[in-house]
């Protein structure tokens, strides 16, 4: 069984908050968040592949490079049944850019690139490689790099359809437990991120047989004393 790492307990016994900021940095430790960490989690990384760094391209010629978050359905491979052939584009921008993008995009890329695409204008005008363009959600959880982060992702996978209908319910499924089971997550990032799109209940109920016990026993905890 997998051991998990009280900060509070870390603290007592010798180590300091440099010591841990500095072992999450090197990867020895990964934040799981209200004051746990774990040993030996493997970290999800998404590279840029060529349709993104274009993108990121264009994202960099503003003034002020927006936040944002782009997602390759085709990244979710290696924890699905039904393996994606032909990648559709993801691209989340801060309230504010998502027109501004769009044009930047359709001016340099041969894509098929659609704003806020409705699943008529998704049937009709898909082709592989795809570029959808989406407002980003205030505060949403994002990697340095401009990629869609696993809090993030979890939480899309289960509650944005725009997210869910790339794949099979069955795919999705796997994919959570997968992420959730082998990867670290920062679980008060998530529920944060879940809070503010007012779908956390719903997200806890989805993941709460992944949660570390003693993670979760804090998480209802807050919650009761929320309540009370």
């Amino acid at each position: 069984m997998e051991e998990y790492l009280e900060k509070q307990k870390m603290l007592s016994t010798g180590s300091n908050l440099m010591t841990i900021s500095r072992k999450v940095k090197r990867g020895e430790l990964s934040n799981l968040g209200y004051g746990y960490y774990a040993e030996n989690r493997k970290t999800l990384h998404f590279n840029l592949d060529e349709t993104m760094q274009a993108i990121e391209k264009v994202l960099d010629e503003f003034p002020m490079t927006p936040k944002h978050a782009i997602f390759s359905s085709i990244s979710l491979n290696f924890c699905i049944n039904q393996l994606i052939s032909s990648t559709t584009y993801i691209v989340e921008v801060e309230k504010g850019y998502d027109q501004s993008v769009f044009e930047f995009l359709k001016d340099r890329l041969d894509n098929v690139i659609l704003l806020n695409p409705d699943e008529g204008m998704k049937i009709n005008y898909w082709k592989p490689n795809a570029i959808y363009i989406y407002e980003l959600y205030t505060r949403a959880p994002t990697n340095k790099n401009g990629t869609t982060c696993i809090e993030k992702l979890i939480v899309d996978l289960l509650v944005d359809k725009k997210h869910i209908t790339l794949f099979s319910g069955s795919d999705v499924t796997m994919s959570i437990e997968r992420l959730c089971k082998e990867y670290a997550v920062n679980y008060q990032t998530l529920l944060s991120y879940a809070s503010r799109r007012g779908k956390k209940k719903e997200v806890l109920t989805a993941i709460q047989d992944y949660i570390p016990s003693p993670i979760l026993e804090r998480i209802t905890e807050h919650d009761q004393q929320k309540i009370a």
